[in-house]
């Protein structure tokens, strides 16, 4: 297959991760930095908080007035008086932790939301040459597994903190005035506190799933529109803003469950916190009326209502804090690694929107290496006039398929330039690029969608009719007649359900559909049997008559159809002309010719000018 093989490997390299620049102090305030939209509801989570924590001090307060009670001997209406104000202090900081929650998820799932954004069309924005030398499953993981880890950093580290700083002081200062042996009677408590956690557990499971449900539907469209084929086809059609919307929805669905899930599990937790919150008051309501009665101590009564609840908890959230901040400034560098990741390949301030591009090409003096110092194409020039087809030959490897790639803008060329419509590609807008040229690759990418989604993924606004009317032409016909469900049938991840054929005339599909000024055919009929294939060329000469056409090809009729064929090998063109003058020179087409299209050449009745549809 000499004659068709592509010289578009991107090659093994592996991208260098730009690190966050200066120490850990840079990394924390670049931390911060993506809270600055949220700074007014950062005042108010920190005025919540204040808020909360005084009511507790308040119901500490009344404890100990409690305790007077107790030891003065007071009388059994003012205990019961204390206890109504206890209660109402312990409830209104447990709703108002309720209120906390909220503002503290909000914010945190609003960095999240922003910062998965921003590194998603960051990512789209990157040079093929990154998802060339990127794992897919690496990229996912970045996006995905560790935005969720620096979620859960985010929406508990500062309040935890804080609230257990305060909690913790209170909690010693009343130890270290009790007895130390009185400590260990708390150890007995701890069996009270797992429980309720284990209830937590099991209760919000079934909201745990449907997030990992949506998160699981979150990771499959990535995977599908950041590999290396779903960015190709995304770049050739400039489907960037339609890839973005999408993503936005799937982003919101997941911001919005997360919210529900982190605020169901606060709702039975407050619950939990509540009954423990009570347990001081009816120990000290309970209690003191046993101290009146002369049945127990008060020491007794305050040990076990204040390390109840102030001992475990938040020693150990404090104990934990220091490897919490620790992992998740691992995962935020990592993820700052992707976003530091400059973008290769962009508009400049000054572009130029084509509006009535007639697809004239030019490269002069094209210099291009995926890896130095081996280049992939040197010292290129030809010259394609608008509505003329070229063919690209040569052996694999030579830059056929690169040469299609730099068209694209895929890559920009070390040296030299190429110029579409007299305009160097790099003062043209990526938008105005990807509308002038449509491509049906030597690999066709499908999402699992519909048949007719994916056509229509050639032009979005194009009507059902329009779609139908693409397929028809591509050679679908027969394929959506025999489908129960037509258009509308599901061809599964990639495309499993439709053979390779059919894959590929999906593709020409969407380029029917297209209609662009230039047409880059890259082994577009490789995949399918004679009679196929002869459908194919007349739907793909209809599409090509008065277009720019580009066509690296197997098929010796495509060939011999081109107004020129340029014959390349390691990355530069060694002959040019058409095919009777090129067999006659005796060179390196002739020998390819030899090789592969003789016995072709016998059985192939088709003219030059039928292939061409004239």
């Amino acid at each position: 297959m000499a004659m068709g093989g592509g010289g578009g490997g991107g090659g093994g390299r592996r991208v260098p991760a730009g690190r966050p620049e200066g120490d850990r102090s840079m990394l924390l305030r670049r931390t911060a930095g993506m809270f600055r939209p949220y700074a007014w509801a950062m005042g108010a989570l920190v005025l919540l908080l204040l808020t909360t924590t005084a009511l507790d001090l308040v119901g500490v307060r009344v404890l100990g007035r409690m305790v007077d009670r107790m030891a003065g001997g007071g009388n059994l209406a003012s205990l019961d008086r204390l206890l109504v104000v206890y209660l109402g202090a312990v409830v209104g900081s447990s709703l108002l932790g309720v209120v906390q929650s909220f503002v503290n998820q909000a914010i945190g799932q609003g960095v999240m939301h922003r910062l998965r954004m921003r590194l998603h069309d960051h990512l789209l924005r990157l040079s093929v040459r990154f998802y060339t030398a990127t794992r897919t499953g690496e990229i996912l993981s970045r996006l995905s597994t560790d935005v969720n880890a620096v979620q859960q950093a985010v929406t508990g580290t500062f309040t935890e903190f804080l609230g257990n700083s305060f909690t913790l002081i209170i909690a010693f200062g009343m130890m270290f005035s009790l007895n130390w042996r009185l400590a260990l009677a708390t150890l007995v408590v701890l069996p009270f506190w797992v429980y309720p956690t284990l209830r937590v557990g099991r209760h919000m499971r079934a909201l745990m799933g449907e997030w990992h449900e949506e998160s699981a539907r979150m990771s499959s469209h990535l995977e599908e529109t950041l590999s290396v084929s779903g960015a190709m086809l995304t770049k050739t059609f400039g489907r960037q803003a339609h890839e973005a919307a999408r993503f936005a929805q799937s982003n919101d669905a997941l911001r919005t469950l997360s919210i529900r899930r982190m605020m169901a599990g606060r709702w039975f937790n407050m619950g939990t916190s509540l009954f423990g919150a009570l347990i001081p008051g009816a120990i000290y309501w309970w209690g003191g009326r046993a101290v009146v009665g002369g049945d127990l101590s008060v020491g007794t009564v305050v040990t076990f209502a204040m390390l109840a609840t102030r001992v475990f908890g938040p020693f150990a959230g404090i104990a934990r804090l220091n490897t919490t901040l620790l992992s998740s400034l691992a995962v935020v560098e990592r993820i700052f690694e992707y976003l530091d990741l400059p973008v290769e390949v962009e508009d400049r301030a000054d572009s130029v929107r084509l509006t009535q591009p007639r697809g004239a090409v030019a490269f002069e003096g094209v210099r291009f290496a995926y890896r130095e110092p081996a280049a992939a194409l040197e010292g290129v020039t030809f010259e394609i006039p608008a509505g003329r087809m070229v063919a690209l030959v040569g052996p694999s490897g030579a830059g056929k398929t690169t040469v299609t790639y730099l068209l694209q803008r895929y890559y920009d060329p070390t040296e030299g330039r190429i110029t579409l419509d007299g305009y160097d590609l790099r003062d043209v807008t990526l938008d105005s690029i990807s509308a002038t040229i449509g491509t049906v690759m030597q690999e066709t990418y499908l999402f699992h969608t519909s048949l007719m989604d994916n056509i229509r993924y050639g032009r979005l606004t194009a009507s059902d009719e329009e779609c139908q009317a693409a397929a028809v032409a591509a050679g679908l016909g027969a394929l959506v007649a025999r489908l129960p469900e037509g258009l509308e049938t599901k061809v599964g991840e990639r495309g499993y359900r439709l053979s390779g054929g059919e894959k590929q005339r999906v593709a020409i599909a969407r380029a029917i559909l297209k209609d662009p000024p230039i047409l880059i055919l890259d082994e577009a009929t490789s995949s399918l049997d004679s009679r196929l294939e002869r459908e194919i060329r007349e739907a793909t000469a209809m599409l090509a008559r008065g277009r720019t056409t580009i066509v690296i090809a197997h098929r010796l009729s495509t060939v011999v159809a081109a107004d020129e064929i340029l014959v390349f090998d390691r990355g530069q063109i060694v002959e040019r002309g058409r095919h009777d003058a090129l067999l006659a020179q005796g060179g390196l087409y002739a020998s390819l010719y030899r090789e592969q299209f003789a016995d072709a050449d016998a059985a192939d009745t088709q003219t030059p000018a039928e292939v061409a549809g004239v």
